[in-house]
């Protein structure tokens, strides 16, 4: 009967393979390590639990007592009857041997054997300041357990300031009849992940879609995503069970230039391919955030139906870019990043212990482009201010496809306005400018709607911005500067220096070149003598010349 006990006791308590971590993780800085060395970075300790005789005509363990790290026996009965899940089948009053026959009714991995496994660590580790002595310890992935009995195997590694992102590993081990016994230690680590995308459109360079990076206009309304990663218990175990509770707490960054919108989504996904659900017991601090914020989960294993398949946690909100966004006129990197660092339960002992992530990031880029008016031709000095222009999307230039623009007082540049109001028209400068601040990529067109006076209207002009880009670097290609240039008008007299002048025009017959009436003016470029006598009528020499005709000429319309 005691050999049929002691098997079953053994089945139970290696079914609690993660039940217990002591050491509080550090909380630092250690970019790039993904998975846990066990063999070099872990330290464990044995804590004897129970002990007894093992001779070569029992095998089994006989004459069971309380081990060396069971000091008071009455506190512990008192926890285990404490507990809501087991304490109704104990007494304390119980013996070794009665607890023992208690825990052989129990199956494999089941909730008591997991309930019992927690009480033994909380007996323990009463607090955060607790630190029990082992009967031995290594750190190379084996023990070395001198004495025969139950052990309690628990990861008591410590990490320097500058090490993070670890979770630990413990469990319970029957001693074999053999010893001193070296006992292998099985590793059963739950880490998680997370990765932050941004939302890229379809555009020229970018095949659109999630990524690292992204291009898009000022004010332009976007979404960013946060996909947290819980993977499953390893061989069908229970590493999650061991929590009391599992937390998780999303801190997201957003730089200067990244105003949060709004909060649209957070779902959550239990094991490979099952439907998402949505999560609605989270808290979001603060309550309504304009740049950081942290959402965080106090109990995961509350919102899905078993935890140990593994979860995938996904927060979505959109945001705009501001501004204060680095905007690129050439190719290069950009200001505007953005990141986020899971923290994690990783010590089932105590539920506010937290480890973290290393960061994720990602990076949205913006365009300028600068425009310049000039007169006649690109020389300088011949900018030309009072040009009036409105951008659009396709080539048609129809009110629909116009890109609302809306003047920055503080620079003088159009920024793109997704608001209902009527967009800003653009004037060039006193220096021909007149440059749009924060573009995606992508095909505009820009149709001068005022033309100066005295100037002909340009063509619509084809404006190309192309964009290869990622977490690190944006290439830039098109015509992020452009030039336009007014020809003067024909029906512009460049002499007319004031609204209207008078030129006295004579009137006589036709020439036989067909003209008949000619100004001063006219009669000086073909090199005749101006007069007010026609040398063609010898009849009027020596007469008074007659009154010239005035005829007023108006600006050119």
């Amino acid at each position: 009967m005691m050999k049929k006990v002691i098997k079953k006791l053994l089945a139970a308590l290696l079914a609690v393979a993660m039940v217990c971590a002591m050491a509080i993780p550090a909380f630092a800085y250690n970019p790039g390590e993904t998975k846990e060395d066990l063999n070099t970075k872990h330290d464990y300790g044995a804590f004897q639990i129970f002990e007894g005789v093992i001779s070569k005509d029992n095998p089994t363990l006989s004459d069971v007592n309380w081990g060396r790290n069971i000091t008071e026996p009455d506190i512990f009965l008192a926890k285990l009857k404490e507990d809501p899940t087991i304490g109704g089948k104990f007494e304390t009053d119980f013996t070794a041997q009665d607890v023992l026959a208690v825990i052989s009714k129990w199956h494999d991995s089941d909730d008591n054997s997991i309930a019992f496994a927690r009480v033994v660590c909380h007996y323990l580790y009463p607090d955060a300041n607790a630190n029990p002595t082992p009967v031995a310890t290594d750190h190379t992935g084996g023990i070395n357990i001198p004495k025969s009995g139950y052990y309690l195997i628990v990861d008591t590694s410590t990490f320097s300031d500058d090490d993070f992102y670890h979770a630990y590993n413990s469990f319970f081990l029957l001693n074999v009849p053999q010893t001193p016994y070296v006992v292998l230690v099985n590793h059963k680590v739950v880490k998680p992940t997370v990765e932050k995308e941004v939302y890229d459109n379809n555009d020229i360079g970018s095949t659109g879609g999630w990524g690292s990076s992204a291009d898009h206009a000022i004010n332009e309304p976007f979404q960013f995503r946060l996909i947290a990663k819980l993977p499953a218990s390893e061989n069908n175990g229970r590493a999650y069970d061991y929590y009391k509770e599992y937390a998780v707490c999303f801190t997201d960054t957003l730089s200067d230039g990244i105003t949060f919108d709004k909060l649209d989504t957070v779902e959550i996904t239990n094991g490979d391919g099952s439907t998402p659900q949505v999560i609605n017991n989270y808290t979001l601090d603060p309550n309504n955030p304009q740049s950081s914020f942290k959402l965080s989960i106090d109990d995961v294993k509350t919102c899905v139906p078993d935890l140990n398949k593994g979860a995938t946690i996904t927060v979505t909100y959109t945001a705009h870019l501001n501004e204060k966004a680095y905007v690129n006129t050439v190719g290069g990197g950009t200001d505007n990043k953005n990141s986020v660092y899971l923290e994690y339960s990783n010590n089932p002992r105590i539920s506010t212990s937290l480890d973290h992530t290393p960061e994720s990031e990602v990076r949205v880029y913006t365009y300028q482009l600068n425009n310049t008016k000039y007169r006649d031709d690109d020389t300088p000095g011949n900018e030309l201010a009072g040009a009036g222009f409105r951008l659009y999307s396709g080539k048609d230039c129809t009110k629909e496809q116009e890109i609302k623009l809306k003047k920055t007082i503080t620079d003088g540049t159009y920024s793109p306005y997704f608001g209902t109001d009527a967009g800003d028209e653009m004037f060039s400068d006193e220096h021909g400018q007149f440059n749009v601040k924060g573009l995606d990529a992508g095909t505009y067109y820009l149709r001068e709607t005022k033309t100066p006076d005295d100037y002909n209207a340009c063509a619509d002009k084809e404006i190309v911005i192309s964009a290869t880009h990622d977490v690190n670097h944006v290439s830039l290609s098109g015509n992020l500067s452009t030039t336009i240039i007014n020809k003067q008008s024909r029906r512009h007299y460049p002499a007319l220096h004031r609204r209207h002048r008078h030129y006295p025009v004579l009137c006589g017959r036709r020439r036989p070149d067909g003209c008949g009436h000619r100004s001063a003016g006219h009669q000086e470029a073909h090199g005749e003598q101006v007069s007010s006598i026609s040398p063609r009528n010898p009849e009027q020499r020596g007469r008074k010349a007659p009154a010239p005709i005035l005829i007023t000429l108006g600006s050119s319309p």
